[in-house]
């Protein structure tokens, strides 16, 4: 089945910072990591025998092997078979490889051996307590019926046990039943030994023939001679699953218990795979996984391990198939949380994730071969790099395995031309005896496999040991004949590893001062450096034995930061080491390597500090803060900032320290985007530097530093910022937040007064101011002109004005005017036309019954007199809140921006008959209409005016002409009245003698006498 890769091969050498020397780069990127592949072995088998199709380490005393499995080679016993295959046991030190005499020639009573095509060696395995090995061919066939009736040959499969010296050797057809004769039924053509796996007792094999190629597990336990499989009587697999395509097993329900894994990879066409407790005679399902891609082969592969080092069993399955573009493959990992319950991680192994590469076609449990005491194992990619092939590393962990493999090998680097490089993977067994074990690899599709051997791993405890502070007053050493200040550095080593000889190189950097406050020079250097802080040395170390070397470092005389922490840092390789060879004379030494696990790193850092004398514990500083707000308005004494206005907002903050010293103070204001930061004022004074620091789309923030370096105990400074206000901001409530940071310590306790929040209330302050007329402003009624229903129109114009500083939000307009003449219910006026320059109005005209009819009672003549004798009086006629005797008028100004006005104009039709009705009438009748300004109810918004009005009086007067039949009536009654006093006055002279002679004639006396006293004398001219 196909798989994948891993990105190019990584060295997993030191981690050094960027100061270690170029050679050490060299030296580290030169190697890879556990698995050394310089010093490979290769060996090579017939062509287009597939030697290396599978593999495996093998030990027995002093001799070690590497076996091949070639399924595809010619016999070199007998010439009889075709193409039987063959296993091959190659000397780890000797030369070329030999078959291994593998044959049956009695097989059962109804059992005739056929060997040719078997494919012996397809599978090999090793039991690790007696060195048993098992190789099977799965095309082994029974043709005792096909001979004697022309019947189907029954591929049963086969397998042979061999002792530890590859000599004795035992078949065992697990299949075979006498009399079987069927082909598929049963287990007629079961292929036992397409997979096997030994344990100190079991014998596993896998059967994907078993009953139409359902598959099943076979079990043979060596010690009590019985066999188990398992039968699928439940329908838990279904038919062309390839049960027993892989096999594998471990301690899944207990530490002491051992059961049996089976991948079925054809299972629903997703794949399977399960976990069967071993009975008597079957195999009990206690667990079963299903694959989640369709076609990925799930369960081609599998491999037990340990990967936590818990005592219970870990499950890593293959998906070889597994595409995202094309059969990149998978490998999935499941964790055991206990009695064989097991549970994926969330990630899965995808090695380099290269196209066609098949990753997960193999899994192989290698045990522990970075010693850190968590097994490894190894996945292979066969088809990657256009089936060169790759091998990857994989380490176990605490958590179960790494995510990213520690190392890949692939075929197309170790200088000979592999093909399917990985397609079988062996290990377990130590062949150059250095107390670590190797790895065999196979690569069948150029007839070859390779042996790669595990280098010693070694384990480095580093330190840097400091004095816990560093005294500035007391110079105690000396440079260049002139007391300096300094400390000692010292630099240990603690090597230890599997039983590693002779003194082991370590090379090293040390840095001063590596986390010095930015901006700030180094405040330590080394002797013979020149003023830099760095040295760099190396040491020879025994296995397990501490080794120290002390450097002096020295204070700059300028030092200033006494607070920021003097940390060292140490980063540090393997150097030269004389190793001495193995047993094994023709294999070279190998280059021990530094063990790179999870959570080992190859640098080590330490700190200390200076001395201080200071009256709080841990020389706290206790900041304190206060701020306030200077806002431009107020309204009923309540500040508040005007949008609109264009003016800025003060922000006081008062910043104490009432305890030891504060290094490096900073203020972090933060508040809204819609806020802008203008400047400090007198910053410079105070040495106060701002940097904008936006925190996120919503949220600026404002760090500032305080003071020149330090802020000395008992110092307080009072600071003040200028803020702008965005115009186009709503309103609302801002809140602007202080907080004071130091570099040096605060103990806990003290950080509540560290704080500071203060509200900026952004508010919409109008003052609407309205006024109206009405034209003309005089109605006169009464006349005898005035026929019912004439109608006269009026012209009410308002006018409403935004004197600011905020637009009016939600301006509003309300205006009254009486409809009748209380109580009568008489239409007196009507509005014919309504309109305004801002929004829209609309009229409220409650139905109250009002009559618009012109038949309105006039009063009768008494009525009339009476009214027109009677004194003139006022009636001014308004309208209550809610009246149902008014019309109302509404107007929706919309939002009014300052200094813009609001014009509506109102066209008003009045039937002065209604005012002539009596009782109820007046001399003068008072119309009064108010006009009500609002804005919209908000909490934001600030009216700095309630409820402006205006009132625009329309004055009606009575006609003092009377009707033509009331004048009628004044004058006949007028001279009648006449006529009765003449009659009376004539009446009362002539009583009195008036109309007698006497006085006319006295009168005519007199005026003769009156005669006589005038002269007669003629004019003598």
């Amino acid at each position: 089945m196909p798989r994948r890769s891993a990105p190019e091969w990584r060295a997993r050498g030191a981690r050094g910072t960027a100061l270690v020397l170029w050679w050490w780069c060299l030296l580290s990127g030169a190697d890879s990591y556990t698995l050394d592949t310089r010093h490979y072995l290769t060996y090579s088998g017939p062509n287009a025998s597939l030697f290396g199709y599978s593999v495996l380490l093998h030990k027995n005393g002093q001799e070690s092997w590497m076996l091949a499995g070639a399924p595809r080679a010619q016999s070199t016993f007998s010439q009889s078979p075709a193409n039987p295959g063959a296993v091959y046991k190659c000397k780890v030190t000797g030369e070329g490889c030999e078959q291994i005499y593998l044959d049956v020639t009695y097989c059962g009573k109804t059992c005739y051996p056929e060997s040719d095509n078997q494919w012996l060696g397809v599978s090999l395995s090793r039991q690790k307590r007696d060195g048993q090995v098992l190789a099977c061919g799965h095309r082994w066939k029974n043709v005792h019926y096909s001979r004697q009736d022309q019947q189907n040959k029954l591929p049963n499969g086969i397998c042979y046990k061999l002792e530890a010296d590859l000599i004795k050797s035992r078949p065992l057809i697990p299949c075979y039943k006498d009399h079987q004769r069927k082909f598929g039924e049963d287990y007629g053509s079961c292929q036992a030994g397409i997979s096997n796996f030994m344990t100190e007792d079991l014998i596993i094999m896998g059967a994907p023939g078993t009953s139409y190629w359902t598959g099943s597990v076979l079990v043979y336990n060596a010690s009590s001679n019985e066999s188990s499989a398992y039968l699928d009587d439940s329908g838990s697999v279904l038919y062309g699953s390839y049960l027993g395509y892989s096999v594998g097993a471990g301690h899944f329900s207990k530490p002491e218990a051992t059961e049996v894994v089976g991948g079925a990879p054809q299972h629903g066409q997703t794949g399977k795979v399960y976990i069967f407790k071993v009975e008597t005679k079957e195999l009990q399902i206690i667990f079963e996984v299903m694959g989640k891609k369709l076609g990925s082969y799930f369960g081609a592969s599998v491999c037990v391990a340990d990967l936590n080092s818990d005592g219970l069993s870990d499950l890593l399955v293959g998906a070889p198939m597994f595409s995202t573009v094309r059969e990149e493959g998978r490998v999935h990992v499941y964790m055991n949380q206990g009695a064989a319950d097991m549970k994926e991680l969330e990630f899965q192994l995808v090695g380099s994730d290269s196209y066609a590469a098949r990753f997960g076609e193999t899994l192989t449990n290698l045990g522990d071969i970075d010693n850190d005491g968590f097994p490894d194992v190894a996945v292979g990619a066969p088809q990657e790099d256009d089936l060169r092939g790759a091998v990857y590393i994989y380490n176990g962990r605490k958590s179960g395995i790494s995510r990213t493999y520690s190392q890949r090998i692939s075929g197309s680097v170790l200088g000979v031309d592999l093909r399917m490089f990985g397609q079988s993977v062996s290990g377990g067994i130590d062949i150059d005896s250095n107390g670590y074990s190797d790895v065999a690899v196979g690569a069948f599709l150029s007839d070859s496999a390779v042996v790669l051997r595990t280098r010693p791993v070694v384990i480095v405890e580093a330190s840097v040991l400091l004095p816990p502070s560093v005294n500035r007053s007391q110079p105690r050493c000396n440079e260049n004949g002139q007391p300096s200040v300094c400390l000692v550095v010292s630099v240990c080593f603690w090597v230890g590893g599997k039983s590693i000889p002779g003194h082991i190189g370590m090379l090293y950097n040390l840095t001063a001062d590596v986390r010095r406050r930015e901006g700030f020079p180094s405040r330590f250097y080394f002797t013979g450096n020149g003023s830099s802080n760095i040295v760099m040395g190396k040491i020879s170390a025994l296995h397990n034995q501490v080794k120290c070397i002390d450097h002096q470092a020295f204070m700059k005389r300028d030092v200033r930061d006494i607070f920021t922490p003097i940390h060292f840092e140490l980063t540090y390789e393997l150097g030269k080491h004389n190793v001495i060879k193995t047993s094994v004379k023709s294999l070279p030494s190998l280059k021990p390597i530094l063990q790179q696990t999870g959570d080992h790193s190859n640098l080590v850092t330490n700190k200390t500090q200076f001395s201080r004398y200071c009256a709080w514990v841990n020389c706290s500083t206790n900041l304190q803060v206060s701020a306030q707000l200077v806002l431009p308005q107020s309204h009923k004494n309540v500040p508040y900032f005007a949008l609109g206005t264009g003016k800025t907002i003060m922000l006081n903050v008062s910043l104490a320290n009432v305890g030891d010293d504060a290094f490096l103070p900073v203020l972090q204001l933060r508040f809204p985007s819609n806020l802008y930061f203008i400047k400090v004022l007198e910053a410079e004074e105070k040495y106060v530097s701002c940097e904008t620091a936006e925190d996120d789309k919503t949220v600026v923030g404002l760090d500032c530093s305080v003071g020149n370096l330090y802020m000395n105990s008992l110092a307080k400074l009072n600071i003040s910022f200028l803020l702008d206000v965005n115009q186009s901001s709503s309103g609302g409530d801002l809140t602007i937040t202080v907080n004071a940071t130091r570099e040096n310590v605060e103990n806990e306790d003290l950080l509540h007064d560290n704080f500071a929040a203060v509200t900026l209330p952004l508010r919409y302050g109008a003052d609407l101011n309205v006024h109206g007329h009405v034209s003309p402003t005089l109605l006169m009624f009464g006349g005898p002109e005035d026929p019912d229903c004439s109608m006269h129109k009026f012209n009410y114009t308002y006018k409403v004005l935004n004197a600011g500083p905020s637009k009016a939000i939600g301006a509003k307009i309300v205006i009254d005017i009486p409809k009748t003449l209380t109580p009568y219910p008489y239409r007196l006026l009507s509005i014919a036309a309504l309109q305004t320059s801002l929004g829209h109005c609309y009229t409220k005209d409650s139905p109250d019954g009002s009559d618009h009819s012109c038949d309105i009672p006039r009063p009768n003549i008494i009525q009339e007199l009476v009214f027109f004798f009677s004194k003139i009086t006022k009636r001014e006629m308004y309208c209550m809140k809610n009246d149902s005797m008014c019309l109302y008028v509404e107007c929706e100004l919309g939002d009014v921006e300052v200094g813009k006005e609001a014009t509506i104009q109102m066209e008003v039709d009045v039937n002065p008959a209604v005012l002539q009705i009596s009782p109820g009438r007046h001399g003068v009748m008072l119309i009064d209409s108010t006009a009500v300004v609002s804005l919209r109810e908000d909490p934001y918004i600030v009216p700095l005016q309630q409820a402006p009005f205006t009132k625009v009086v329309l004055e009606a007067q009575y006609n003092q002409r009377p009707r033509k039949d009331i004048s009628m009536f004044i004058i006949g009654v007028s001279l009648a009245v006449g006529v009765l006093i003449l009659a009376v006055l004539i009446y009362g002279l002539w009583k009195a003698g008036f109309f007698k002679r006497e006085l006319k004639e006295k009168q005519e006396e007199f005026r003769r006498e009156s005669w006589d006293f005038v002269q007669k004398t003629k004019d003598p001219y």
